[in-house]
């Protein structure tokens, strides 16, 4: 029988960490038919890619396309830097599963983030979520169980602990999303009002996660000052349930945050974490609020921001707290009267406004009901901190994009070509073999997906090819939808979707389903 496709004459890096070495891929069916000196011949099409590395799909740990990827399917930010395979569902936020009342909620709260539900959207559980993505986008997707999602559906906005009662209605949601597909549980832990949750309710949500072979993925209580009892915590929680535990974007001092993991680690808890390759974050503005200015509603909030007292109380903790604000810089609103603010920091977009800055940061969050993202420059970490995380054996990677706006973060369309051009290439932080070992076969077996993140017969045909010599990001925080450099072929599924760095049109993503399904069953650890 001849092979769909023959990826001929490359370097081939096949996602384990060995040394590279020259051969041919070919591909039938959808998947890996051989890897190896191969006769093209047989083929009903090759490609001849000398020079070029040949390695599974990247997979992007962290992202936001939960409802991005309706939209547009072509997904080209992620597919032509080389992102085969996504990871949805992160910061215990998104859509399901959810009754639609609490859906409208959710959307209140990250419509800045994801975008607007679509007018006949009818997603409701984790199946019909993941059933729709099948076949409709040019990338694989995975599916995490939202925590505040979870925790909005059964007590509304409360901000309490749960009670037993509420935590075992929880816990069937979460079983039920589990059984429905999800890889594990997301959690946004300073987010409100999922801040609010005890340690043991988290233990116990988990359990059921555990029942079905799944990981914990937790956006910590904290990113800076406490940000080692942050990791304590969760550290504890998957050694409580005796499941793998993921760390989201630990951007933060290596020297700080290497201990707690190391000591994790060696009392035998799975710990990983992912890392992008900026010294930036992004988030929405009113996450910079203090905690009593954020309560109920979307409405709720911006109403108690209109109030003159509430104006002069934040004026005043604004001053006493020494914010540099020039370190935030506008990357998306919502209302075309306040686009010109858009890739501008704060203070100087409220110059342009003719305000003062406290002035202009609550009329910018009431103008657009909260729905303000902005990129963070980081001062608390430099360069060497990115090297030393990223050199750490549970080190992944993941881009943490939001792709809404137009000055979004630059991760959005380069972490994986920055990686390997700056870090692998110039810097030799790390070797390519085990940078890509980083993008491909550890995310892969983290996240339960058992036939992906390999160049090996019978796994799923997740390709792609790139210049080692050219491959670079482009894009920028003054112009950051620029595609990447270096990208020539990209296989989804056995179907190219980049072909000469542009991509064919094609949608053969699949919504990927763990493999191993009940406790008991023997789980790869990276």
């Amino acid at each position: 029988m001849p092979y769909d496709l023959v990826i001929a004459g490359g370097r081939i890096v096949d996602g384990t960490g060995r040394p590279a070495y020259q051969g041919d891929v070919a591909i039938r069916d959808g998947r890996i038919a051989g890897v190896g000196q191969l006769d093209p011949r047989p083929a009903r099409r090759a490609i001849r890619v000398d020079g070029c590395v040949v390695c599974p799909g990247f997979v992007d740990v962290h992202t936001h396309s939960d409802l991005f990827l309706f939209s547009n399917p072509r997904h080209e930010p992620k597919v032509r830097q080389g992102v085969t395979t996504e990871i949805l569902g992160q910061d215990g936020m998104s859509f399901v599963p959810a009754s639609p009342s609490t859906q409208q909620i959710i959307h209140e709260q990250l419509a800045a983030i994801d975008g607007d539900l679509d007018a006949d959207w009818h997603c409701f559980t984790v199946a019909e979520y993941l059933r729709f993505l099948d076949g409709h986008t040019s990338i694989n997707v995975a599916y995490l169980v939202p925590h505040m999602t979870v925790r909005v559906e059964v007590m509304g906005l409360a901000t309490r602990p749960a009670s037993a009662g509420e935590i075992a209605r929880m816990q069937q949601l979460v079983a039920q999303g589990m059984a429905e597909g999800a890889v594990g549980l997301s959690t946004g832990l300073n987010y409100w009002p999922a801040n609010y949750a005890t340690t043991d309710e988290l233990v116990a949500l988990c359990r059921p996660v555990a029942d079905y072979h799944g990981l914990y993925v937790t956006h910590l209580r904290d990113y800076r000052d406490r940000i080692v009892a942050a990791l304590e915590e969760a550290i504890y929680i998957g050694e409580q349930v005796g499941i793998p535990v993921h760390i989201s974007h630990l951007n933060h001092r290596a020297d700080v945050v290497t201990p707690p993991l190391d000591s994790g680690l060696a009392r035998g808890v799975h710990v990983t974490f992912d890392l992008y390759p900026y010294l930036a974050g992004c988030t929405v503005l009113h996450q910079a609020l203090p905690a009593w200015a954020r309560v109920g509603s979307v409405a709720d909030t911006a109403a108690l921001l209109r109030q003159p007292s509430t104006r002069e109380r934040l004026t005043a903790e604004f001053a006493a707290a020494g914010q540099d604000w020039k370190n935030y810089q506008i990357s998306s609103v919502r209302t075309p009267a306040n686009k010109r603010y858009e890739g501008k920091r704060l203070p100087e977009a409220a110059t342009l406004a003719g305000k003062s800055l406290p002035e202009f940061i609550i009329d910018l969050l009431v103008e657009e009901d909260l729905h303000v993202v902005v990129i963070m420059f980081h001062t608390h970490r430099t360069d060497e901190d990115i090297r030393g995380l990223m050199r750490h054996s549970a080190q992944i990677f993941g881009s943490d994009s939001i792709l809404l706006g137009g000055y979004p973060h630059p991760r959005a369309y380069g972490t994986f070509p920055r990686t390997l051009g700056t870090y692998v290439r110039d810097q030799h932080v790390l070797t390519l073999e085990e940078a890509i070992r980083k993008m491909t076969y550890m995310p892969a077996r983290r996240f339960g997906l058992l036939d992906r993140g390999l160049l090996q017969p019978g796994l799923a045909a997740d390709v792609v090819v790139f210049n080692p010599d050219t491959i670079a990001d482009k894009a920028t925080y003054e112009h950051p939808r620029h595609f990447p450099a270096g990208i020539e072929y990209v296989v989804v599924n056995g179907k190219l979707v980049v072909e000469a760095s542009q991509h064919t049109g094609k949608t053969p993503g699949q919504a990927l389903r763990p493999l191993l399904k009940t406790r008991g069953t023997q789980r790869c650890t990276p």
